[in-house]
């Protein structure tokens, strides 16, 4: 994956310039602004970022000595989200109410 072409930057470009393209491009592609459909570039601009905005890894990379940062996942590559949407407010929902009600009620004093 070329990071400085997912960041729309030269391989010349200073850390100043790389760290204004990321926010330029995670603005534009950020879900809340682009849309679901777009989370893809948005990951692959923060997985961008994460190497090139760090000198070490982007001297690293540039020697090719590194690969992406996701590829070391046991996941397979895959970054998993912290919670899945719908399932997670659905989660929290059964959290306060159910089997764990009488014990929310009981911390809170509620009745």
């Amino acid at each position: 994956m070329d990071y400085y072409k997912i960041l729309q930057i030269s391989k010349a470009a200073s850390q100043e310039e790389i760290k204004k393209a990321y926010r330029r491009l995670s603005r534009k592609y950020h879900p809340d602004n682009a849309g679901e459909e777009n989370r893809d570039l948005f990951e692959k601009v923060q997985e961008a970022y994460a190497i090139l905005g760090d000198e070490e890894k982007r001297r690293a990379y540039d020697q090719g000595q590194a690969d992406s940062p996701v590829d070391e996942r046991p996941s397979g590559g895959k970054k998993e989200p912290q919670h899945k949407g719908e399932n997670y407010y659905r989660d929290m929902s059964a959290f306060f109410s159910g089997k764990y009600q009488d014990r929310f009620e009981s911390f809170f004093k509620v009745k």
